[in-house]
């Protein structure tokens, strides 16, 4: 396991460093760097902040600070004059507007382009010299070939960059000055925005956000807090745009109920926003999650509510948003589709429009029709960009520039061997030239992308310092005594203690209580509990938690109870159950569940006496990941949540069905009718097309759980069954009345013939905490079925069990109601 000092395995020297200049021939492998100094780039001046004359700070390397009118401005583009650009008394609008006037083509193609730091899906690390500094098109580090930065800021003038990287909070601070460096050294001095995948990226590529819990705490404080967090830190080291809320998309992290989503995602929205950052919502108009809108889409074509939550985004101020490589309104990816982009400007929205990655992996090509019946697949790749950036888009999401006007895959094997997702500047220039891109457009869609840059204040104050982003991140015990970050106990001792606690709350709050069968939880200090699971690792771990409260030993027959977490369902999770059953013992089993796909069955229902599921998952998210961090609810918690020191808190956002067939046949457009039958699902839609926010209930399913189910400790259950119903028919009989005959009807229960399945239903009410019953279905006193009734607090629900009887007269019971039918 390799160990992650604070002290970088690659630094910069203690001397200011000069870029070098490096032979033609191809660069290769070179030793990382040592560190010295890791504060930040020594050169770096810094003018401070003066409420009394309205200075704002300043950050400055290789360009001097110029004065005028007893303040200082950065001279950018070293001309030794305050231009309005370099004005910080101006407003964004006015400061673009003259920067995008002296920008020449290539620079302007150049803030076109979304691109991964080294043009590889994880950038090298640790970092040398001519990774960061050498101006060749391409640097090779063992079989991967990379693009070293300062060609891409310079040469490929590009100024947006996804940084999916590892390392320490130094590490961070050192990279991000070092790119501000290079970019300062261009002709016009345009600063580099930073993107990254991982919301919290402080501790990279060790921990992340838990993205699904958040939805499952149903907290909004919390997550408001929590963001904020992530995002201060992200600004101290120098990472501005974080490519999130993934949560805004329906079937996402907050589940497919509409208000909810808003909620939550705008929460996330304000949260970035409010602490200097600018969340990047995607994906447009929606990718993954459960539900990707090409796969979601029914024929009710419910669109108004996929628009709904993209208006709440716009309307909480996102600044950026990211498409979906797939199809909304019309046959072709939204990046080509100017119907699909006028929708979101329609919206109001005026920032930054953000392709997703890829848009092509090796030669450029594309399929479908655009909304003006042309076909895609014939396009030559400049034909393709004049479509994009036609279409309203902003910026491509890619990894790198090629260095050829010629598109071939000769040039792609020769030139960049094993690299995927290339652009071609050249093609976008001569289709610029050639008028099918006017320089009103390309204008239009620079100016957003450096108005960004001006509004996240970049223009003024690019570098960031390694002594306040320590403050703000770390322990003092970490800032006092730097040591080796190598397992999650390391991460939470280097962090700040306010941070710790919020996560551990998140942990607690997002993990659900499902069955708690005769109130086994919370197990009593010094139970003898054997614990299995089926990860070895994590079995060493839960062990350790749990002797601080009980006995742990080494067999089950010894056990009083077993503790079992599981990070998957199959073969491993059914023997733990079957042994733990087959022994008598009574079984508290953790689905260790981490997104928002995976579910417990029936099987496990019926299987355990208490079930938890936990939905924290912080592994960092895109690019590799450093070391072995575990990163699920932590050993330690879920202890304290067994023995009572703590309580499960979550909440699901998604009914779990009965069957994988109950949950496949649901319309994905609509919230909470897995379950339901096709006249009630339709009754649904109908709700839906006449208030796209219409509140559905959450209770109208024949499901395992409804959504927003969690049961609490101290908050049990008051559930009752009644109203039991079986068929019904119409029955006509005569009636003599002496002088004359009539006939009445009545509704009788129906006669059933043998063999035919029919239902029995009764209603479930529960006037306590969320909670479950089990029901007992009876035939002439014996026993033909058992429910495992699930109610959430203060709710109710029609429960159906199907059954078939032989011929005879039966007498159905249920607790003290009963109803018979006929059969023949």
């Amino acid at each position: 396991m390799k160990k992650i000092p604070l002290l970088l395995c690659v630094a910069v020297v203690a001397t200011s460093m000069s870029i070098p200049a490096f032979a033609a021939e191809s660069q290769t492998a070179s030793t990382p760097i040592e560190i010295t100094d890791p504060a930040h780039i020594p050169d770096v001046k810094w003018v401070e902040a003066d409420e009394t004359t309205g200075q704002i700070r300043l950050s400055s390397d290789g360009k001097d600070f110029i004065e005028a009118d007893g303040l200082k401005f950065r001279d950018l583009n070293a001309n030794g004059t305050l231009d309005v650009y370099e004005d910080w008394r101006n407003d964004s609008a006015t400061r673009t507007a003259d920067l995008v006037s002296q920008m020449n083509i290539d620079e302007k193609i150049g803030a076109l382009f979304h691109v991964n730091d080294g043009g590889a899906f994880t950038s090298l690390y640790p970092y040398t010299e001519d990774y960061l500094w050498s101006n060749e098109s391409t640097y090779t580090s063992g079989d991967t070939c990379y693009v070293p930065l300062y060609h891409s800021i310079i040469s490929d003038n590009v100024t947006t960059y996804l940084r999916n990287e590892n390392g320490t909070p130094a590490e961070n601070v050192f990279k991000s000055n070092t790119m501000q460096k290079i970019a300062e050294s261009g002709r016009l001095g345009i600063p580099v925005v930073s993107s990254c995948d991982r919301s919290y990226n402080s501790f990279a590529g060790m921990v992340n956000m838990s993205n699904y819990a958040f939805g499952v705490a149903h907290d909004p404080e919390l997550l408001y807090n929590l963001v904020s967090i992530y995002a201060r830190e992200e600004k101290a080291l120098g990472i501005q745009v974080p490519l999130h809320t993934y949560g805004e998309e329906l079937g996402s992290w907050y589940g497919d109920e509409l208000n909810y989503i808003i909620e939550m995602a705008t929460t996330e929205i304000k949260a970035y926003n409010d602490n200097g950052v600018n969340g990047c919502t995607k994906h447009y108009v929606a990718r993954g999650g459960r539900n990707g809108y090409s796969s979601a889409k029914s024929d009710a074509n419910l669109v108004d509510s996929w628009k709904a939550v993209w208006q709440a985004a716009v309307d909480a101020g996102t600044q950026q948003i990211m498409l979906n490589n797939g199809a909304f309104l019309n046959d072709c990816w939204t990046a080509y589709d100017k119907e699909s982009i006028d929708v979101l400007r329609d919206m109001g929205y005026e920032g930054v429009i953000v392709t997703d990655w890829p848009m092509w992996t090796g030669l450029p090509s594309a399929t479908g029709t655009t909304p003006d019946g042309r076909d895609l697949s014939a396009m030559s790749v400049g034909e393709l960009y004049a479509v994009i950036f036609n279409a309203g888009i902003d910026q491509i999401g890619c990894f790198f520039m090629v260095d050829s006007e010629e598109v071939s895959q000769e040039v792609l094997d020769t030139m960049y061997p094993g690299m995927q997702q290339p652009q071609w500047q050249s093609a976008i220039k001569e289709q610029v030239e050639a008028g099918n891109i006017s320089m009103e457009v390309l204008d239009a869609h620079v100016s957003r992308v450096m108005k960004n840059k001006f509004d996240l204040g970049l223009f003024d104050c690019p570098f960031v310092d390694l002594d306040e982003a320590l403050a703000l991140i770390c322990s003092e015990e970490y800032i006092a005594d730097p040591f080796d970050l190598t397992t999650i106990d390391d991460v939470y001792a280097a962090r700040k203690a306010e941070t710790n606690a919020l996560e551990i709350e998140l942990q607690t709050k997002s993990t659900v209580m499902l069955k708690n069968e005769n109130n086994l939880l919370p197990l009593q200090a010094g139970t003898k509990v054997y614990v299995d699971g089926n990860s070895s690792e994590t079995v060493e771990l839960d062990k350790a938690a749990i002797a601080a409260y009980a006995e742990v030993v080494d067999s089950m027959e010894a056990a009083d109870v077993v503790v079992a977490r599981v990070t998957s369902l199959g073969d491993e999770s059914e023997l733990i159950i079957d042994d733990a059953n087959d022994l008598d013992k009574p079984l508290v089993l953790v689905f260790q569940s981490g997104n928002n796909v995976n579910e417990v069955s029936a099987y496990e229902v019926n299987g355990a006496d208490a079930l938890l599921m936990t939905t924290y998952a912080c592994t960092a998210d895109h690019g590799s990941a450093l070391g072995n961090f575990f990163t699920s609810t932590l050993p330690s918690v879920l202890a304290d949540m067994i023995f009572g020191e703590k309580t499960p808190g979550g909440s699901l956002v998604y009914e779990i069905a009965k069957t994988a067939d109950d949950a496949e046949l649901q319309n994905k457009e609509l919230a909470y009718d897995q379950g339901v039958d096709a006249k009630t699902r339709l009754y649904m839609v109908g709700l839906v097309r006449q208030n796209t926010m219409a509140q559905l209930p959450d209770n109208l399913g024949d499901v395992l759980f409804n959504a927003n189910y969690g049961m609490k400790y101290g908050e049990d259950a008051d559930i009752t069954l009644s109203v039991l119903t079986v068929p019904k028919s119409v029955e006509t009989v005569e009636v003599d009345s002496g002088s004359s005959t009539s006939t009445q009807t009545s509704a009788v229960n129906k006669k059933i013939a043998a063999g035919e399945t029919f239902e029995v239903n009764f209603l479930a009410e529960n006037k306590g905490g969320a909670g479950h019953v089990t029901a007992e279905l009876y035939d002439n006193g014996n026993l033909i079925a058992s429910e495992f009734v699930a109610v959430n607090a203060g709710s109710f629900r029609v429960i159906t069990v199907e059954i078939a009887l032989e011929a005879g007269e039966h007498v159905l019971t249920l607790g003290d109601m009963s109803q018979t039918v006929i059969v023949e």
